[in-house]
């Protein structure tokens, strides 16, 4: 350990190398230290010039300093309301004291917020931030209102560090296609401002995947310059379109611009283009929306059919001479999926001259056809794009994982392979496969122009096909590590969709998976046969589902360690059981007063009890591995002051909060005591559920999912798992590592494993919140990772049925193989 703080201080000593050439033009000059405003006790920035190349210096000084962030401030003026994103440079020689970084974008009376993290320790590394990963907090005026940038690094450990950026420019500001965001919603319909951004993402997650360039835009920012030169506008989801922006959109399309929609349409957007229609449609059982069907040959390039689960749509009709239908909906058995009017079926796509309309939103299941068909419907309006999406897929067939090209993989592929007769089978196929891209490429037209979609789809399907084949060897020639714990969380109750219990654990079991940790109850519902908690209506029709999912690990030899969700009474808890608990004065209220209904407060003694006896209950009535913890805490720094947490902490305080409860928070020395007093509640819980259940059932084993920084999270939510662990209260700890990058994921373990101390601590892997695509890729080095640093085990989140379909039997193969 010496040794490597050594290291590490030699490479802080040393001056970086000059950041790389930026190929775009830059936004702002970032290397002037003057226009950062270091936050709450940071170091102040510094401007480097490194070979003749101008950065920042970004100094981390969190040894002997309180603060939970370094954060500097740059007021500066952004219009990024036409271009994807931005991208800059950046430089860390030591992440590991910081446990993720941070970039803000404040606009009106809010930020968008979003995380990045250098992917290579000792290198510069290029930064994509897409505007379509970032949160609102407060309420934004839009990307074009953009004032201030903030830059964060989280505190981790208490140690020293710094990094470097540069090269501050916009991302996509030459787009063809312009992703209009439904931000109004936040304002108009905030229930579905989650979906907007949901819905939003996965349009942008398959245009990136196709290698598609675009711009996002905010609905609040669309005016016809930020439109101009756009050959496409795409309307992901966007309830409560404003009249005006249906205005602008209708010059566009007068002007040559084309639409896609997803989902629904404005009324005077509907009459624009021929597509009359907008009723709502609900499914009226699970499978009635399963499948959208091309009708004749439908798009050009278009598949014949593509899966998609989705459980309304909105009704659309052809117009003859204007418009046409190119898809039908067909159910789970095959037959059109009856609709409304004449029932003979309702329409899944309808194309006319300048828009194409999908009846509900973009789902990511059935990925490869549903990256084709939104190809199919981009490439009808502008055939070059096929040619963009032919190249991406032709490049980057050898990327991925430790591969830098196809030449590197197959290098290294073929060395792995040796000895093992599977891979040399897989490896053969692959090398079929490529031979006939290689044919396929060469019988191409020399010109672009020549280069009709059929043949670019030929290519494409092509390098698909070979891509697969080399993944295929890639998870093969994976190797399993005895003795590790394996285990998924699986959100619901009743399993992967489509499947019984015992199907689904047969997967995990024939594949090398060890535990399932299935989400049973809430803090006001249960899945099986309570007489704690009010028994879920499904548990007459459906049965006990702890009983199901137990007797398919018993029968599959799987660890079955029951999870539920503490304080939070769940989506579908019953009226009357969140009306007496509010009216018994148990739920939370926020520091700014607002109640909130769904939460249980923690502080009171009676919630207490129920979450207790819940767990107890489990763990006794039951013959199960172990109890599973989660929202263990607080929601966040904002609850709960309802009047019994006043009353409660002013016993423990002796006195009186004079101003409450603005004193928690601006008096110091209560504000310590209010911290402890809250951690206090969330752990008396904890250990009182360990105490009872070892005396009841000693071999069941008490686990907790907790929140990734403790140094923080302690604070700021109550949960104080480090001492959890300490005091033998836990048998292993899950921190829920939900990044997508893998050295912030290696620096959080790395921290954890010091917290969790002598207790097993199997991290989170956050697969079920990465963008969809080379999952599997990422799931291989996630657990290399965990097998580095010597956790012997790890967690992922969450097992669905195209997780159980795709990706757990590629695991199988190789890196969980069953031995």
């Amino acid at each position: 350990m010496v040794a490597i703080a050594a290291a590490c201080a030699l490479l802080l000593a040393a001056a970086p190398p000059a950041p790389p050439k930026a190929d775009y033009p830059p936004a702002d000059d970032l290397a002037q230290p003057a226009a950062w405003k270091a936050m709450w006790g940071t170091a102040p920035a510094e401007a480097v010039t490194l070979d003749g190349r101008r950065a920042l210096r970004l100094p981390c000084n969190f040894k002997g300093t309180k603060h939970d962030r370094a954060s500097w401030d740059r007021e500066l003026k952004l219009d990024l309301t036409a271009c994807q994103g931005l991208q800059f440079d950046l430089f860390c020689a030591d992440a590991s004291p910081v446990s993720h970084f941070s970039l803000y974008l404040h606009s009106g009376n809010g930020w968008y917020a979003t995380g990045f993290s250098p992917e290579v320790a000792g290198q510069w590394c290029r930064v994509k931030i897409d505007k379509t990963d970032t949160r609102m907090e407060g309420t934004p005026a839009g990307w074009g209102a953009v004032d201030t940038l903030r830059v964060s690094a989280w505190r981790g450990k208490d140690v020293d560090t710094e990094f470097y950026i540069a090269n501050l420019g916009l991302l996509g500001a030459d787009a063809p296609i312009a992703i209009i965001r439904g931000e109004s919603a936040a304002k108009t319909r905030p229930d579905e401002a989650q979906s907007v951004a949901v819905f939003t993402k996965a349009v942008a997650d398959t245009l990136d995947r196709l290698g598609l360039a675009y711009a996002v835009v905010s609905d609040l920012d669309v005016s016809p310059e930020r439109l101009k030169g756009k050959k496409i506008a795409i309307l992901p989801h966007n309830p409560g379109l404003p009249d005006a922006l249906a205005d602008q959109l209708i010059e566009f399309l007068k002007g040559g611009g084309k639409l896609v929609a997803f989902y629904g349409l404005h009324e005077k957007l509907r009459e624009a283009v021929g597509i009359p229609g907008g009723q709502h449609i609900q499914q009226k059982y699970r499978g009635h929306f399963a499948e959208i069907r091309a009708v004749g040959d439908g798009l050009t390039g278009m598949p014949k059919a593509a899966k998609q689960m989705s459980w309304n749509i909105s009704h659309a009709e052809a117009v003859e001479g204007k418009s046409r239908v190119v898809a039908n909906w067909f159910n789970d058995k095959g037959e059109r999926a009856p609709g409304a009017g004449d029932g003979s079926g309702e329409a899944a796509i309808v194309a006319s001259d300048n828009a194409i309309l999908m009846t509900h939103v973009l789902l990511s299941d059935d990925l490869a056809n549903k990256d084709r068909l939104v190809l199919a419907m981009l490439g009808h309006f502008e055939p070059k794009l096929w040619q963009q999406a032919m190249a991406l897929a032709w490049g980057r067939l050898g990327r991925f994982g430790p591969y830098r090209d196809l030449k590197d993989a197959w290098a290294k592929l073929r060395r792995e392979a040796e000895g093992n007769e599977e891979a040399q089978h897989a490896l053969h196929n692959a090398d079929a496969a490529l031979s006939r891209v290689s044919q396929t490429i060469a019988e191409l037209p020399s010109t672009a122009e020549g280069q009709h979609p059929s043949t670019c789809l030929a290519v494409i399907s092509a390098a698909e096909y070979a891509r697969e084949k080399l993944l295929l060897v890639h998870c093969i020639v994976q190797k399993p590590l005895k003795g590790e714990h394996r285990a998924f969380w699986c959100h619901s109750a009743f399993g992967p969709a489509g499947m019984e219990w015992d199907e689904a654990i047969k997967i995990l079991a024939e594949n090398g998976f060890t535990a399932i940790l299935p989400n049973m109850l809430w803090g006001g519902v249960a899945y099986y046969e309570s007489s704690v908690l009010p028994v879920a209506p499904e548990v007459k029709e459906k049965g006990d589902q702890i009983a199901k999912c137990v007797a398919a690990c018993r029968k599959h030899g799987v660890e079955c360690h029951v999870w539920k969700v503490n304080y939070n009474m769940a989506w579908n808890a019953p009226k009357e059981f969140l009306a007496r608990m509010k009216a018994e004065g148990r739920t939370q209220v926020t520091f700014g007063g607002k109640p909130e209904d769904r939460w249980l407060c923690p502080s009171h003694p009676d919630n207490q009890r129920l979450e207790i006896d819940a767990m107890v209950e489990v763990a006794t009535k039951y013959d199960v591995d172990g109890i599973h913890f989660d929202y263990i805490r607080y929601p966040g720094p904002e609850g709960c002051f309802c009047p019994g947490c006043r009353e409660r902490f002013e016993e423990v305080l002796g006195a009186k909060v004079a101003n409450w409860p603005a004193d928690t928070r601006k008096d110091d020395a209560i504000r310590a005591k209010w911290l402890d007093f809250r951690r206090e509640q969330i752990t008396r819980v904890v250990s009182a559920t360990a105490d009872q259940v070892r005396k009841a059932k000693p071999k069941v084993k008490i686990s907790a999912a907790v929140f990734a920084n403790w140094a923080i999270d302690r604070d700021g939510v109550g949960q104080d798992w480090r001492l959890w662990c300490e005091r033998g209260w836990l048998d292993f700890v899950c921190p829920m590592d939900y990044t997508p990058h893998i050295a912030s994921f290696e620096n959080l373990v790395k921290q954890q494993l010091e917290w969790a101390g002598k207790v097993p601590c199997y991290p989170g892997i956050g697969l079920g919140v990465w963008p969809p695509g080379d999952n599997i890729v990422k799931i291989i080095d996630f657990i290399g990772v965990t097998r580095k640093l010597g956790t012997k085990g790890f967690t992922i989140f969450e097992y669905t049925a195209p997780v159980a379909r795709d990706i757990v039997p590629l695991c199988g193969k190789g890196i969980t193989r069953k031995e």
